[in-house]
């Protein structure tokens, strides 16, 4: 008698989650077996990638050079006078969708705050706050918040999201919800046009930058196809800055700077966080599918997909301070960072969705497609596995193998490899420099040790990296792999107020050009206003700050 096993077959989409994964592993380990099967081939191998990341570091460098120029002159252009000369302004209206689960009513309250002071007419600005149903406390926080903001806007709807069978609870089914909402109570009931309507999707810690809606709307309209188009910020993690201890400071500029760099090669731009983009956009897909975790850049790509060569993903240099990840202790601050880590990389899990839709877009030339496919496996293959490669690439072949480290070709590509990584520490140096005149300013001045300190900080990343960039990344590649799902999680956010540079030239009154308008208040000129004092967390982040000042 013979028995036969029936294997289980794997569907296309899982062998597509199993093979950059899988990859990523191999590509980790390579330092051990390759040291022992082929030393010679991992040394040329560890040569290529040394030479792969110094163009790595030449474009962060030169991006967040081009990007910080671009920063600085896009903040003092007047983009709301390019728009009003623009056909099709005055018929342009502006729907924010902001949703939130479990954040304080300082921190929803900060972020409209932030809103109330766009330059554009507020009559022309309609926000949705979207509160999740399982939340005990948003009822009342949104009847407050709708107490104090909803005379400002010319809408502002209140949702609340319930979970539903075949959800991945989220920030993507929470928006599609709200979507639905706002297609039920505004636009079929002609409240707003949905041909002139432009969507921006914020967290709810996002502040935008004073002009960000007014330089919207005069990219839509000065653009061909402008409405088909998706619109990138900078996301800049500097809202907390001087919150956090000097090495978390510091990895979380670097998130800021990659995000600013990201934008100058706009070819391969994906929207994160907040981004904007048509009505028409939005509905014409579907809305936002409800059973994903990385929202941003999968609505990103459904779109481009589906209107094909058509749509762009452009940047707009202003800034959006976000808040890094925060706790009330020390250790809530350092698991929040590794969960948020975790969700931006869990991004892996959209390759599949990516390769098909590529496969699918025939209105898109075959190399454009299969190039958004490389450069995203690519971000997903090197975010976890570039520490590994850069810190024991050289270090672990050594100890295993020394007979071929110390043979001829071991030494003459050893040192090759560390000639071309030296080559790296300018790019550093130069990012560093960028990161001292973009982050915010200090509460209390900044002294020539708090330079020092925050420079001198820049030389623990390699620790920090490691536990809170490479390992949760390989967290999200080994859930993934194993078919294990990841769960949304909100990062915990705590109230903090926050001076950035450029926040002196922000309008506080209405700007002369909404005189005429019926919704001309503004957030601090109504009697309901009042200042949020501190969070509670906020003694204890202080106490460690100072404690940490005092022991420089």
């Amino acid at each position: 008698m013979t028995s036969s096993i029936t294997l289980p077959r794997l569907s296309a989409r899982r062998v597509l989650e199993i093979l950059p994964t899988a990859a990523v592993w191999l590509i980790i380990t390579a330092p051990v077996w390759a040291a022992i099967l082929a030393p010679e081939a991992l040394g040329f191998g560890l040569i290529v990638f040394s030479i792969y990341w110094l163009w790595k570091s030449l474009g962060f460098a030169s991006g967040v050079v081009i990007g910080f120029w671009r920063l600085h002159h896009a903040q003092k252009h007047d983009w709301l006078a390019d728009a009003a000369s623009l056909p099709g302004y005055d018929s342009l209206h502006h729907l924010v969708i902001l949703p939130t689960y479990g954040e304080s009513e300082d921190i929803v309250a900060d972020a409209l705050h932030y809103l109330t002071l766009q330059d554009v007419p507020l009559d022309r600005v309609s926000v949705v706050l979207a509160f999740e149903e399982r939340d005990p406390q948003s009822p009342a926080r949104a009847q407050r918040l709708s107490a104090r903001f909803g005379p400002l806007f010319h809408n502002l709807l209140i949702t609340f999201h319930p979970d539903q069978d075949g959800e991945v609870r989220g920030k993507s089914a929470n928006l599609t919800w709200a979507a639905r909402r706002v297609q039920a109570q505004l636009i079929d009931t002609g409240i707003l046009d949905p041909e002139h309507l432009i969507v921006t999707v914020c967290d709810a810690d996002s502040r935008l930058h004073h002009r960000y809606l007014g330089a919207l709307g005069c990219e839509v309209l000065s653009k061909p196809d402008g409405f088909l188009h998706i619109f990138q910020p900078a996301i800049l993690f500097y809202a907390n800055h001087w919150r956090l201890i000097a090495p978390l400071r510091a990895l979380n500029s670097i998130y800021s700077l990659w995000e600013l760099a990201r934008m100058v090669p706009t070819h391969r731009l994906v929207t994160q966080s907040t981004y904007s983009l048509s009505w028409m956009a939005v509905a014409s897909v579907g809305y936002w599918d409800v059973d994903v975790i990385p929202e941003d850049s999968h609505m990103c790509f459904k779109v481009l997909f589906h209107f094909g060569q058509r749509v762009k993903v452009r940047p707009i240099f202003l800034p959006v301070y976000a808040d890094a990840a925060e706790g009330a202790t020390l250790r809530r601050t350092l698991e929040n960072q590794y969960q948020q880590i975790l969700r931006w990389a869990w991004g892996v899990s959209d390759i599949p969705y990516v390769t098909f839709g590529a496969l699918r877009a025939r209105d898109m030339p075959w190399h454009r497609r299969a190039m958004r496919v490389v450069w995203y496996v690519e971000e997903h293959l090197m975010w976890p596995s570039h520490w590994f490669l850069l810190t024991l690439g050289g270090l672990v072949p050594r100890l295993i193998n020394p007979a071929y480290a110390h043979s001829q070709i071991g030494l003459w590509q050893s040192s090759l490899v560390s000639a071309i990584l030296g080559l790296c520490l300018p790019c550093l140096i130069l990012v560093i420099l960028i990161d001292w005149r973009l982050r915010p300013q200090h509460p209390d001045g900044e002294d020539a040790i708090d330079v020092l300190i925050g420079w001198a900080s820049f030389a623990l990343l390699p620790v920090v990296g490691l536990v809170l960039c490479a390992l949760p990344a390989l967290d999200a590649h080994t859930r993934l792999l194993f078919g294990r799902r990841l769960e949304y999680h909100v990062t915990e956010k705590v109230p903090v107020q926050a001076r950035f540079r450029d926040q002196q030239a922000a309008p506080s009154l209405a700007p002369a050009h909404a005189a005429g308008s019926s919704r001309s208040a503004r957030f601090d000129q109504l009697p309901q206003y009042r200042a949020y004092a501190p969070g509670s967390t906020t003694a204890v982040t202080d106490s460690v700050l100072l404690v940490y000042r005092d022991l420089r």
